[in-house]
């Protein structure tokens, strides 16, 4: 069994041979500068840490449901957003994130009211802001979609999701199961106008429905998921510049900030060909691990949490696999006005255990990339990707850095059980630590 690199994971892979290398020029790697500063705070799990400009952090707690504030040390932290009752500025009852706004104001991502807070450089509330399209707000919130961020001409970047209709079959006609569309769109918002445009599009993972034809016309349609997909990313640079990874060859397509665009060269990638047996042993070895996932959530200690896990810990491809359920939809009269047929089964169902695609529809080569959500970018416009499998197989993740040029110019790994988190002024490079006592906020340097 050899151990890859993966998005918060280290993702396995059975397999006979060593990894496939193809001809390429050595990539330098270096570790990442000694830690400078951890937090006494413990956190829960992260989504979005950004540093202001009297070296304060902002930092999203989307595990514990707050925002803090710490100071430069790391030393104390101050809440200024959470789900204690009269406090004004309310981070609501689910996860969701933050936004980089004008000068040290901060965007908090309000689901409930399909808006913005706007906290200033104190974190006191500023003032509400609606969105351009208060539809998308709960997709601006999903980390895996990539961090929302204005580019110089104050419109919003952001990714979001096409829904398939599940329309209700109609008695005495052919019905046809939806189909889940395989990219999204990458969007850019003006909010003088209320409308986005699409600015690119990005493959995203493959799921399947599966359609169970009910003795009364109904039907129930359970989602189907991949492990593995070849999927893009894409990352907005300081200056409103967006990268996008093109996982199908590892390329970068770039957006510039004056509106031109251009394609780079594809980069070094440790490409590695998936066998029929390496396919099963995938589909098994994942299907274990969620097996034991879902005993370990039916356990009273699962409740307990806060966030903050290990992002080492798991198996193949956990966590590029969302959890889904099944849905029975009643079928309607047919045109001449017949009553539709009633149904026992009229709520969805939950599987016990995620439903799982084929080996077959696996793709036949390792994708460069599992989970989207990974890439970011440093102060210095520097992409950072953590790519799935890679030559130099160690302790701590491993991290392609990439110019605007689209040039791999190093790869860079992070201290064993961190996670990449953000960036700062001065190579400042923001992590999380995972340990027995918790998640804690750190901070190094790049050498």
């Amino acid at each position: 069994m050899k151990y890859v690199q993966g998005p918060a994971l280290a993702f396995a892979v059975i397999a006979g041979g060593a990894l496939t290398a193809t001809a390429q020029t050595a990539v330098p790697v270096r570790q990442l500068g000694a830690i400078e500063a951890v937090s006494s705070e413990v956190v829960g799990s992260l989504n979005g840490v950004r540093e202001l400009s009297d070296g304060r952090v902002v930092v999203n707690d989307a595990g514990k449901r707050r925002v803090l504030v710490f100071d430069k040390s790391l030393a104390s932290a101050l809440v200024i957003a959470d789900t204690t009752p009269g406090r004004k500025a309310q981070y609501g009852a689910r996860a969701t994130g933050i936004v980089q706004y004008a000068g040290d104001s901060t965007l908090l991502i309000d689901i409930a009211g399909r808006g913005f807070l706007v906290l200033d450089a104190a974190g006191t509330v500023a003032r509400v802001m609606s969105a351009p399209r208060p539809n998308d707000i709960q997709t601006m919130a999903n980390g895996s979609m990539g961090a929302p961020a204005f580019d110089k001409s104050g419109r919003l970047l952001y990714r979001t999701m096409l829904m398939p209709s599940f329309k209700a079959p109609v008695a005495g006609k052919a019905y046809t199961p939806p189909v889940i569309p395989d990219s999204a769109p990458l969007l850019r918002a003006d909010f003088d106008t209320r409308v986005a445009d699409t600015i690119a599009w990005l493959r995203v993972p493959t799921i399947k429905v599966n359609t169970i034809f009910l003795p009364n016309g109904g039907v129930t349609l359970t989602p189907v998921f991949s492990p593995i997909s070849t999927i893009d990313d894409w990352t907005s640079l300081p200056d409103g510049s967006v990268a996008i990874l093109r996982g199908s060859d590892y390329h970068l397509d770039w957006i510039w900030a004056n509106g031109t665009r251009s394609s780079t060269p594809k980069m070094a990638f440790d490409w590695k060909r998936l066998s029929d047996e390496d396919k099963a042993a995938v589909i098994d070895s994942t299907k274990k691990v969620l097996e034991r996932q879902a005993k370990l959530a039916a356990t009273p200690a699962a409740t307990n949490g806060g966030g903050g896990g290990n992002p080492m810990a798991g198996g193949h491809g956990a966590s590029a696999v969302p959890a889904g359920h099944s849905m029975t939809i009643m079928p309607v009269g047919s045109d001449e006005g017949a009553p539709p047929p009633q149904s026992a089964n009229k709520g969805a169902t939950v599987p016990a255990v995620t439903e799982l695609v084929s080996p077959s529809d696996l793709p036949d080569y390792y994708p460069p990339i599992l989970q989207s959500g990974a890439m970011k970018a440093d102060f210095d416009g520097n992409v950072w990707i953590l790519p799935s499998t890679t030559k130099q197989v160690g302790r701590g993740l491993l991290y392609d850095v990439v110019n605007r040029k689209g040039e791999l110019v190093e790869r860079v790994r992070l201290p064993d059980d961190r996670a990449l988190e953000g960036f700062g002024a001065n190579g400042a490079v923001y992590l999380t630590s995972h340990g027995p006592n918790g998640a804690h906020l750190e901070r190094a340097r790049m050498r």
